[in-house]
């Protein structure tokens, strides 16, 4: 078969046409080749290795970039964080460069994101329960069985999760927002976007820890630390805009509400969640009434900077979620997502949301905090949540 490489040579018309009779010791011998068709021939050949050597190096580049030093990583890898109480969570991140590119299918899971449960109240303070101001059904173990099914939740979907207090001792709320600093310091440094020195790492952590030591939301025993006052200081900020680079981030403080008459503690008729948010022009009125203003603590300027549509495409994907799953838990409530100032969420920098899981003051509210297969469901409700607010965002 003729190579693809090679032209058909021409007859030469002027040789001697053999008798086809004749053997071959017959005919007469060919004659000596030209200079010129020895110098045609091994042009032709040496063509045929270079193509032959280029293309075996093309293969070997190909698979070189394939599989050696210079392939992509994979979409998925390893990663472990340290949280500042020493706890060492390993989970799947995604490539930022394949998420962006357009090229790759996006996950539809939450691997690679972090979720910060705030489960509210615990030891001595404890909140809301049924029947009113008694010891039975009481919020802060209902919000700790919460989280840790909503935990399992999303770590079995891929996420990253921390838990603000995993035993029914009381943090105060003070503690607790030091801590999610503290998380969100942890995080940024292990992903090497600490936005501040060394020097001032340390300097703002132990004032972190000072507040946490404290364990007081009072501003005269130090309990709320820099986090004092109304507005944003320096400190604040700083921590605020680190945040800010923690868009796969976000915070959700877990509560339980209750809604009893006045006068005989009868429970009234509401039932459903509640998603709340803060904005800057929420916090900024807040802040400006003396009522809201702790004595003594400093009153800065209104500030302007926090990631107001966000919370609300949160809150709100979330409550949406979660009454697709059971709707028995849509609220009553003329307006069930809406503007807060709650400390949990106006002192963090993070996306986040404080979420009353329904009125334990209500009977069919009750019936689904008190048991944990439908919790299973609106905790899936929260994780599907999840999916869709960061789909949404990137």
């Amino acid at each position: 078969m003729m190579n693809n490489n090679q032209q058909p040579s021409r007859p030469n018309r002027g040789a001697h046409q053999p008798n086809p009779t004749r053997t071959y010791s017959q005919t007469r011998r060919p004659t000596r080749m030209s200079k010129a068709e020895i110098a045609r021939r091994q042009f032709i050949a040496k063509c045929i290795i270079v193509v032959c050597m280029t293309l075996v190096l093309g293969g070997g580049v190909f698979l070189l970039f394939r599989s050696g030093p210079f392939s992509k990583s994979s979409s998925k890898k390893e990663t472990t964080i340290t949280t500042t109480a020493g706890t060492v969570v390993t989970t799947a991140a995604t490539s930022a460069s394949e998420i962006t590119s357009g090229t790759t299918a996006l996950p539809e899971d939450l691997t690679g994101y972090t979720v910060i449960l705030d489960p509210g109240h615990g030891g001595w303070d404890r909140g809301t329960s049924y029947p009113y101001n008694s010891d039975q059904n009481e919020e802060p173990t209902i919000t700790i069985r919460i989280a840790n099914i909503l935990a399992d939740e999303l770590r079995g979907r891929g996420a990253t999760v921390y838990v603000t207090r995993t035993e029914d001792n009381y943090y105060s709320l003070y503690y607790r927002i030091a801590e999610i600093h503290l998380i969100c310091m942890d995080i940024a440094k292990e992903r090497g976007i600490l936005p501040f020195s060394a020097e001032r790492e340390q300097e703002l952590r132990a004032s972190l820890q000072k507040i946490k030591e404290v364990n007081d939301n009072s501003y005269d025993k130090g309990g709320m630390g820099f986090m004092a006052g109304t507005g944003v200081g320096s400190d604040l900020k700083e921590l605020f805009e680190m945040e800010y680079q923690l868009p796969d981030v976000v915070l959700l403080s877990i509560h339980i509400n209750a809604h009893y008459d006045d006068n005989t503690h009868e429970p009234v008729n509401h039932h459903g969640i509640e998603v709340t948010y803060v904005t800057d022009d929420a916090v900024n009125e807040y802040e400006s009434k003396p009522k809201n203003q702790t004595a003594g603590a400093p009153v800065r300027d209104a500030y302007h900077g926090r990631p107001n549509e966000h919370n609300q495409l949160y809150a709100q994907t979330l409550y949406d979620a979660i009454i697709a799953g059971t709707p028995e838990l849509k609220s009553n409530m003329d307006k069930p997502v809406y503007t807060a100032n709650w400390a949990i969420i106006r002192k963090v920098g993070l996306v986040g949301t404080l979420l009353e899981f329904g009125f334990i003051s209500h009977e069919t509210d009750r019936a689904i905090l008190l048991d944990d297969a439908q919790l299973k469901t609106v905790c899936s409700s929260v994780a599907d949540g999840l999916e869709e607010y960061f789909k949404q965002i990137r």
